[in-house]
C-alpha cells in the first residue's frame, strides 16, 4: 500500500509541477532571501540563516528541503551581498539550486529604507525513475535518468523599517519545459509590535502566486518574550479563505525558538496537513531553523530588530 501510494504522490507531483514548485517553509519569516534579493545587506551584521523541513516524517519519498543562505551589507551598507543553496527531494526527483543575490539599498527618509535585488544563478534538477520499486523492474517506461542545469536569473524589491517590511519578488523567471517549470510571484510583509518592554508580537504574512494554480496565503503570529523566546501559530489556506479546512486543503503549524545568545538563535516548527489522505500514514512535518549573526566589533548594537 505504502509503495502504491507513494508512486501515486510521484506522479501527481509531476502533474502539479506546472503550479507551485518553489519549496514552501513554515519558517518562511526567517528565509526571505530565497524568494527575494533585494533582502541581502537589510541587516547590519553577516547573516546566516539554515532551514530544514522533514514532510510527512515516516513516509518513504516523502518531499524534504533544505536551504541555507548568507549575506552582508557591503560599501557603507548601500549594496548588499549574498549566497543561497537549496535542495529539494520527493521520491526519485532532486532539484538543486545556487544562486548569487545582490541588492542596492536606498535611504528614503528617517529609517525607511527601499532596496532592489537580482538573483543570478541556475538549478540542476534530476529525474532518477529507475530507482522506483517495481513489480516489474525491467520496465523500459521506467529506466530513465534524466538530469540538466537550467541557468535562471529574477528580481525583488523590499521596503522596509524596524518596525515594518514588504516585498515583491519573482526569483525565477525563466520557465523550461524540461520539468515544466512556471514563474512564481511572491508577496511577503510583517510587522514588530511592542506591546510592553518584554513582550513583542511578530505578524507575518506570505502571498505565493503562480500560472496555473491556486494562490495561496501564509499567515502566521510570534510572540517574543524578552528579546529571549517565542512560540506562535501559522497557517497556509488557499488565498481568499480565512482558514484552512479538509475540503480546500492547507494546514497548521505550531513554532516555538529561542535565542541563544546575540549570535545563534534556533527555531522548531510541527505542522499538519488538512485534505491530505496520506496523513495517517505519516508523523506530520518537522522544519528547524537556525540562524547566525556575526556582529561587527565597531557595531555595540544592532540598528533593527533581528526578527527581521
Amino acid at each position: 500500500m505504502k509503495r502504491l501510494i507513494l508512486i501515486s504522490i510521484f506522479f501527481s507531483f509531476l502533474i502539479s509541477s506546472k503550479s507551485q514548485q518553489d519549496a514552501m517553509f513554515t519558517y518562511y519569516m526567517f528565509n526571505h532571501q530565497s524568494v527575494n534579493p533585494a533582502y541581502v545587506g537589510s541587516k547590519d551584521v553577516i547573516n546566516a540563516t539554515m532551514l530544514n523541513r522533514s514532510q510527512w516524517t515516516g513516509f518513504e519519498g516523502a518531499p524534504w528541503s533544505h536551504t541555507i543562505c548568507v549575506n552582508t551589507p557591503l560599501i557603507n551598507e548601500s549594496l548588499g551581498f549574498g549566497l543561497s543553496f537549496s535542495n529539494d527531494r520527493v521520491g526519485p526527483t532532486v532539484l538543486n539550486n545556487l544562486t548569487l543575490d545582490v541588492a542596492y539599498h536606498l535611504d528614503l527618509f528617517s529609517d525607511h529604507k527601499l532596496s532592489m535585488g537580482v538573483k543570478v544563478g541556475g538549478n540542476h534538477s534530476r529525474f532518477d525513475l529507475n530507482k522506483l520499486e517495481l513489480d516489474n523492474q525491467i520496465d523500459n517506461s521506467f529506466m530513465v535518468n534524466n538530469a540538466k542545469f537550467m541557468p535562471n536569473y529574477g528580481f525583488g524589491l523590499y521596503y522596509y523599517t524596524p518596525k515594518f517590511y514588504f516585498g515583491i519578488s519573482s526569483p525565477h523567471l525563466v520557465n523550461y519545459d524540461f520539468n515544466s517549470t512556471q514563474r512564481h510571484y511572491f508577496l511577503i510583509a510583517g510587522a514588530l509590535f511592542k506591546i510592553n518592554d518584554e513582550i513583542k508580537i511578530r505578524p507575518s504574512s506570505f502571498v505565493k502566486v503562480t500560472r496555473n494554480s491556486a494562490s495561496t496565503l501564509d499567515l502566521s503570529a510570534l510572540l517574543i518574550l524578552k528579546d529571549k523566546v517565542w512560540a506562535g501559530l501559522a497557517f497556509r489556506a488557499p488565498f481568499g479563505l480565512v482558514l484552512p479546512s479538509s475540503k480546500n486543503g492547507g494546514g497548521y503549524a505550531l513554532l516555538a525558538g529561542i535565542n541563544i545568545n546575540d549570535q545563534i538563535s534556533v527555531g522548531y516548527s510541527f505542522g499538519y496537513s488538512l485534505g491530505n489522505q496520506t496523513f495517517k500514514y505519516n508523523g506530520g512535518t518537522h522544519e528547524i531553523s537556525i540562524r547566525y549573526d556575526y556582529l561587527y566589533e565597531v557595531k555595540k548594537v544592532i540598528k533593527s530588530p533581528r526578527y527581521f
